[in-house]
């Protein structure tokens, strides 16, 4: 039996469980609020599952030759990202999100969100 205090501000891996791991995205201004809103991820190899415990947050996701569209997280909901899609999360002040992905994640990239995106949402966020 593991049991965890999940209280750390920014990204925190809480749990490894070959092949996967479980993590807490929790409010942090530089790692994932308005002002570091600025790059996609992808995940080459790997889906992602997101989860709101608490608070408010937006999941953006961008597939290839798509629009971006804004998810935002709700309650009782998971949301999984594909394999390779476009995303970025951006949480607000006392927010938590729980994250599932595999334990290994090296075949990850970053690619700049077009500021127009950026300001797009940002406006939504407001």
């Amino acid at each position: 039996m593991f049991e965890y205090e999940l209280n750390q501000p920014g990204f925190t891996v809480y749990h490894n469980s070959e092949p996967w791991r479980v993590a807490v995205h929790s409010y942090q201004e530089d790692v994932n609020g308005l002002s570091s809103f600025k790059n996609w991820g992808r995940h080459l190899t790997s889906q992602e599952a997101f989860v709101l415990l608490r608070g408010r947050a937006f999941l953006v996701t961008s597939c290839e030759g798509e629009d971006y569209k804004i998810h935002d997280l709700r309650h009782g909901v998971l949301f999984v990202v594909d394999t390779a899609e476009r995303h970025a999360i951006l949480l607000d002040r006392d927010t938590d999100v729980l994250i599932m992905e595999n334990q290994d994640m090296s075949a990850s990239v970053n690619e700049p969100i077009n500021a127009s995106v950026i300001e797009a949402v940002a406006k939504a966020w407001s």
